[in-house]
């Protein structure tokens, strides 16, 4: 079983051309108020390896602290991927840092543990689409995010083991907060979830800045100014590790921007100018980049 690599657009990869498995160094993670170390449970594993040969196992583990995926069909999602949007369909994921384990043989290799909600992990054990859709989400994001180079072809799903060594606890949010607040409001709104697909791109401008403008980057600062955005009620943004998209309602519009560095999002915080109809992003850079 391997990984279809096509239904992405990835143009370009964080990696620096190493040619070995390097192991980059893990800040140790820190609950929150908001937030939870736990322990994921184990879901079902995958074996692939790195472009020179160095063996990599991938645990597809389960949490209910991990949100859920829009329920669609086989066939919706089929259409999706033809369509190239694959954006339309995202599958809420906590991937964790790489753990070094040994094989059945003794050998030293590679594991990391990948979480999902526990009904999206049965359904893509019962449909295989789903499970190809996610066996690419999901090695593409290592690749990016652990600057490795996988081989998608030799992704195998193995029967009767359902994770690779052990698991490691992982920060899991406890509630999703409003990220957006309103400079002029003393209670911030509420953001309703969008339930259609908005199509219609948003007219504004935009800038990317990083802080600082020399050295090491700490912050992206991201600006977004639009007469379309009338207040926080209309807002909904969806703020990733390596990219954001906002959403104004009325009208359906859009604005996906990819951000130049990793961030932490669950770090981050906006706020909403009335009188400018200006909206301010910032956001930590994750420890490594830059």
């Amino acid at each position: 079983m391997s990984a279809d690599r096509s239904l992405f657009n990835i143009t370009g990869d964080k990696g620096d051309g190493d040619e070995e498995l390097v192991i980059p160094k893990v800040v140790p993670q820190k609950p929150t108020m908001d937030s939870i170390l736990e322990t994921p449970k184990p879901g079902f594993c995958v074996k692939t390896h790195t472009e020179e040969g160095a063996k990599v196992f991938i645990n597809i583990c389960t949490s209910d602290k991990i949100g859920q995926p829009p329920n669609i069909s086989g066939e919706e999602l089929q259409e999706i991927i033809q369509t190239e949007d694959v954006g339309r369909f995202r599958v809420p994921m906590s991937v964790g840092p790489p753990h070094g384990e040994m094989d059945k043989s003794g050998t030293a290799c590679t594991a990391y543990d990948a979480v999902i909600h526990p009904d999206f992990c049965a359904k893509v054990q019962k449909e295989e689409i789903f499970l190809q859709f996610l066996l690419s989400a999901t090695l593409l994001l290592l690749e990016q995010k652990y600057s490795v180079k996988l081989v998608h072809e030799a992704c195998v799903l193995l029967k009767n083991k359902r994770h690779q060594g052990r698991l490691e606890p992982q920060l899991m949010r406890l509630t999703k907060k409003p990220f957006v607040v309103e400079m002029d409001t003393p209670v911030a709104s509420k953001i309703e979830e969008v339930r259609q697909t908005p199509n219609k791109p948003l007219l504004c401008t935009h800038n990317i800045i990083v802080e600082p403008k020399e050295g090491r980057p700490e912050f992206v600062v991201v600006e977004i100014s639009s007469k379309h955005m009338k207040g926080v009620s209309g807002l909904q943004l969806d703020v990733g590790e390596d990219r954001l998209e906002l959403v104004v309602r009325p009208g359906g519009y859009r604005l996906d921007l990819d951000l130049p560095f990793w961030v932490h999002p669950e770090r981050g915080g906006s706020q909403f100018d009335c009188s400018t109809s200006t909206l301010t992003i910032t956001l930590p850079v994750q420890e490594g980049e830059g």
